[in-house]
């Protein structure tokens, strides 16, 4: 679970940082991350390789407008949460219209924010109930389905790269990687594409005919072993 909070204001930025982490200890969610911008204009840049579960954005910036930027993050993501926290209610009309969630005015008490992100998350959570669970050296960490892009294989352990770039290096197997991974696969999202790389579908922006180019620009190869299974599952077309 990833959430994005956009102000130009650091001090902004740190106030809502610190309640949703507050929300993240107090509701026991191992695997929230949380992506902090100053600028609509990086966020902007990161739509196409990052996708964030829920937005946080203000409306007023030296170099844009948090409207603008709502709607271009509908034009990608159509259904994740837009949730607008600014000082003003002037746009709270235009707002509605790229279908935001909620409309909280500064100072934002963490009453209203609580339950802005116990509604999004009882929604997710209906949908995926499913974790994963990596044994790291610092513990077990549990994370979402829908949270990680891809898993690599190295050496006699993996790496799992999530939706927000993270890394996470699992300790070494003890069984083999497509074992360890079978749990995984089982779900409908994820496909293996070479003996050494598991993906998620919903992470894919290109397929080519030997590899998959991720939402973070990394290419994962197709190794003929799985080229004919992949064409006939997805029905993409080689090139």
């Amino acid at each position: 679970m990833i959430i994005s909070i956009c102000d130009d204001s650091p001090v902004a930025r740190r106030v809502i940082k610190d309640m949703v982490l507050l929300y993240k200890e107090r509701r026991k969610i191992p695997d929230l991350e949380v992506l902090e911008y100053d600028s609509p204009i990086p966020l902007e840049e990161d739509l196409k390789k990052i996708e964030s579960d829920i937005y946080l954005l203000d409306i007023f910036f030296p170099d844009g407008n948090g409207i603008e930027l709502a709607k271009k993050i509908r034009l990608r993501y159509r259904y994740n949460p837009i949730v607008f926290i600014t000082g003003s209610g002037e746009y709270m009309m235009r707002a509605f219209r790229v279908y935001a969630l909620r409309y909280l005015l500064k100072p934002v008490h963490m009453h209203e924010l609580f339950e802005t992100l116990d509604y999004v998350f009882a929604k997710v959570w209906r949908q995926e109930p499913k974790y994963f669970p990596i044994r790291t050296l610092d513990g077990t960490q549990n994370l979402r389905y829908s949270s990680i892009m891809y898993v690599e294989r190295e050496g006699q352990a993996f790496l799992v790269t999530t939706g927000s770039g993270r890394v996470i290096h699992s300790v070494t197997l003890r069984k083999s990687f497509a074992s360890r991974l079978k749990e995984l696969l089982a779900d409908e999202r994820f496909v293996q594409t070479h003996v050494s790389f598991v993906v998620n579908i919903d992470a894919v922006e290109v397929y080519h005919n030997n590899c998959m180019v991720m939402q973070d620009g990394r290419e994962i190869p197709i190794s003929r072993k799985f080229q004919a299974s992949l064409k006939a599952k997805f029905g993409y077309d080689n090139e």
